[in-house]
């Protein structure tokens, strides 16, 4: 178990800055102590993508959902409270627009179930004091020494973070001047002068640093016991696909034991027989499926499973903007405008429930276009949870009738394309 360290204690970022030269220091050994770095256990190079399923051999990492434990008390307006997310004793803005306000006894939510909102880094101190568990959202600049100190010296003791990867990491378009400066200056001038990069550009030495810069930065979040997991959202053209398996064996064995969310937007990593394939490969090598809450018909769309792979549970809600969706969800930019109302939550206080059977704890988050629409959703989860608000079912839409002639032919999930990792 990773031991907190103190407010007053200093913090040794040379030690964790060597993370990013190819020693991977493990933030819960003392200094001195390495922990020897896996390789890719005989791949040529992390890829990803491809048209087929395939397996993959376990590169051995084992992870640890990080956090746990109840959420912080007191607050302004009722924040504060079971499942680590604030304003249960305050009425949200526009909520109970579907259901009925309950005047009868109030349930307790699980303590397992932590509910939090997505943030940038310059939001943590502040949403810190009100939100137990936070996701800061680390995909555009790499974080600095200057931007995680604070996070350590001014938090609350209890505050989780989950972290998301910069997103060179996670195959999306990343702007050349928001990569690591160690990594572009492994890159050949010609991939320096590009606007943006791919993981698929970089070559398997510059892969491997930018991992290791994020690592060495997020460490110190681990040795002081709040780091929750590191949080991996891939784009709808990261198939099931051998490439695809091998870059997340190579993401596991690197990463060592850090807990590691990912979460997969392609349907066809949980479409008929590759569901069981995909939670199989991540329980296999410790690596926690992100379930969602998203629009629906569309090849980006998974369906909201209740599945844990690891000892931390995972839920993201993204909205049912469906415009918004199909429009920004392979450019990296989650939040989608949209205000949850009762009826939408109406099935998930029992899949809450089935995952927290299933796991230690279960992260749940929301994000939005800004911070309050997320606060506010988070509120409302809240109020359904604890029957504050009984959501009434959503009417059954009528049956499509098919058009004559039958339908037309439907183009099936494409592979990895562009040579992209």
């Amino acid at each position: 178990m990773t031991q907190r360290r103190g407010k007053g204690e200093s913090i040794d970022w040379l030690r964790f800055r060597e993370c990013g030269r190819g020693n991977r220091v493990s933030a819960a050994e003392p200094a001195g102590e390495r922990r020897d770095g896996r390789g890719r256990g005989g791949q040529g190079g992390p890829k990803s993508g491809g048209p087929k399923g395939g397996g993959a051999k376990s590169s051995g990492g084992q992870g640890r959902g990080g956090g746990g434990g109840r959420g912080q008390g007191g607050g302004r307006g009722g924040q504060g409270g079971q499942g680590g997310q604030g304003g249960q004793g305050g009425r949200s803005k526009g909520g109970a627009k579907d259901g009925a306000r309950n005047d009868g006894p109030r349930k307790k939510v699980d303590r397992k179930i932590q509910i939090g909102i997505v943030v940038p880094p310059d939001a943590v101190l502040d949403r810190s004091q009100h939100t137990r568990l936070l996701q800061v959202d680390a995909s555009s600049e790499p974080l600095t020494e200057r931007v995680v100190t604070p996070w350590l010296e001014h938090t609350p003791e209890n505050t989780v973070l989950d972290v998301r990867a910069h997103r060179i990491l996670t195959h999306h378009a990343a702007p050349a001047e928001g990569v690591y400066p160690e990594v572009r200056d492994l890159l050949s001038p010609e991939l320096r002068s590009r606007p943006s990069l791919y993981a698929g550009d970089l070559p398997d030495k510059a892969l491997d640093l930018a991992l290791d810069r994020f690592l060495a930065s997020v460490a110190p979040l681990r040795e002081y016991g709040k780091l929750g997991a590191l949080v991996f959202p891939f784009p709808s053209y990261f198939t099931p696909g051998t490439r695809s398996l091998d870059y997340l064996e190579w993401l596991r064995g690197r990463s060592g034991d850090v807990p590691i969310a990912v979460e997969l937007r392609h349907k066809d990593w949980v479409a008929g027989k590759q569901r069981e394939a995909t939670m199989d490969f991540l329980r296999e090598h410790q690596l926690g499926y992100v379930c969602v809450d998203v629009p629906s018909g569309f090849d980006s769309s998974s369906p909201p499973l209740s599945v844990a792979t690891t000892d931390t549970a995972f839920v993201r809600f993204h909205g049912k903007n469906a415009e918004a969706w199909e429009q920004r969800v392979d450019s990296g930019d989650d939040r989608f405008p949209y205000d949850y109302r009762d009826a939408d939550f109406e099935p998930w206080p029992a899949r809450l429930e089935k995952l927290a059977a299933a796991s230690k704890q279960v992260h749940v988050m929301f994000s939005a276009r800004n911070l309050d629409g997320a606060q506010r959703n988070a509120r409302l989860l809240v109020r359904v949870l604890t029957g504050d608000v009984v959501p009434e079912k959503k009417p059954e839409p009528p049956a499509k009738r098919p058009r004559k002639g039958g339908y037309g032919g439907g183009g099936g999930g494409g592979g990895y394309g562009g040579g992209r990792r």
